[in-house]
């Protein structure tokens, strides 16, 4: 009989071979996981591992159906006499390579980069940490691998290689790039199922915040009217910096007082979307308005917050609020100065959650209801509820006394 299923494998509990057909561990009787098909043709050697459409060979019944398969084509050759050939380098995937780990991030890599500019496209700031994760952590263990021999197991040793000093919301964004990548193989193909991926827990850090009265003490500080302007406006307008830095005076509706945020400024460039994709009409704050009005010119280029015509950069941005914050004595960043310190002055003051949702543009309503950790506020109702005295000094009303009582 032509040609042997075989296996590289030992036992993972006596480290004894496997024998027989199907080949088990005779002493404990467990299987491979890996096999592998060698046989004679035209006086070579040839070894197989995986089957024609180049999944690897995890099951004695997948390796018999392929070298049964074989023995059916060398036969069929053999009736023809010289009409049919049978060539093994047809059941080796020509495009192997292309299914290597390290080749198919790189091609998914440059796919995502052409979409980047379109209505649907991923954000720039999210491509670049895909490529960090891929370089520093992805590509050196996996680089070697086919994707379709990535599986539940390499997934807990990959975890266990990983630096201990990343934080478990960096361990999940690493796995959930992966898992990205995998789910867009399958969907064009290119793997037929999903391995399971391990739940990667993480603590999502406190919100925090502060209130009006430290913010106009930042505010104070503040010289520029631009800049005024600027921090103002995300203390009341609720938007993401990068969509203020995209902000255009068209956009401003100073008869209707409303302000249309539907645009962002994604690693330096300007893009017609925000992170949710959608236009956000919203109503113009009176001291919004008069920080607006007060800004000496407007720039050619239409935006409203700019450094020589130019919207401001975020690194400007950033040390500005670094420096006026430092004068006021108060540490906090911009986004939780800002976003943060408005959503949670709002939820104290007793703003429904729909309202607050739609002001800071989130698409998931659990994102808007972490703000209610911080509702000091409404915490209080607690203790206002209707309750019996009782303590030191408290007189106890004259009754009948109950049975038990008496007793």
């Amino acid at each position: 009989m032509l040609g042997n299923i075989r296996t590289k494998e030992k036992c993972p509990r006596c480290r004894g071979r496997f024998q027989g057909e199907p080949l088990t561990c005779p002493a404990c009787g467990t299987v491979p996981t890996r096999y592998y098909i060698d046989f004679f043709w035209k006086k070579k050697k040839h070894k197989l591992y995986s089957d024609e459409d180049g999944y690897p060979l995890s099951s004695w019944e997948q390796s018999h159906r392929l070298l049964t398969h074989i023995r059916h084509e060398i036969d069929r050759e053999k009736k023809s006499q010289g009409k049919f050939r049978f060539d093994p380098r047809n059941y080796v995937r020509r495009d192997l390579n292309e299914l290597k780990f390290e080749n198919y991030i790189l091609k998914w890599l440059a796919w995502r980069t052409e979409e980047v500019d379109l209505p649907d496209g991923i954000s720039r700031s999210y491509l670049k940490g895909a490529e960090s994760y891929a370089r520093n952590h992805l590509l050196p263990f996996f680089g070697d691998m086919n994707i379709r021999e990535i599986d539940g197991a390499q997934f807990e040793r990959f975890r266990r290689k990983l630096p201990r000093n990343l934080s478990a919301k960096t361990v999940h964004n690493i796995f959930g790039l992966l898992h990205k990548i995998l789910r867009d193989a399958k969907r064009v193909g290119d793997i037929q199922c999903l391995p399971e991926f391990p739940v990667i827990k993480f603590v999502v850090p406190r919100i925090k915040w502060i209130d009006e009265e430290d913010q106009a003490r930042i505010l104070a500080e503040v010289r520029n009217p631009v800049y005024y302007a600027l921090f103002l406006f995300l203390m009341k307008q609720g938007c993401r910096p990068n969509e203020a830095r995209a902000l255009k005076w068209d956009r401003i509706d100073f008869d209707r007082n409303v302000v249309t945020i539907n645009a962002a400024i994604d690693e330096g460039v300007f893009r017609e979307r925000t992170k949710t994709r959608d236009d956000r009409p919203l109503p113009l704050h009176p001291d919004v308005r008069a920080a607006l009005e007060a800004i000496p010119t407007r720039a050619l280029s239409g935006f409203v917050f700019t450094y020589r015509g130019e919207p401001l950069k975020e690194n400007t941005v950033q040390d500005y609020w670094r420096r006026a914050t430092a004068r006021a004595g108060i540490k906090i960043s911009l986004y939780q100065g800002t976003k943060h310190s408005g959503g949670s002055q709002a939820i104290n003051a007793g703003v429904d959650l729909k309202v607050i949702q739609e002001m800071m543009g989130h698409k998931d309503p659990r994102t808007t209801a972490r703000y209610l950790e911080v509702c000091i506020e409404r915490k209080k109702s607690y203790w206002d509820r209707p309750r019996p005295q009782s303590g030191p000094g408290t007189k106890k009303k004259k009754g009948k006394l109950l049975d038990f009582q008496k007793k």
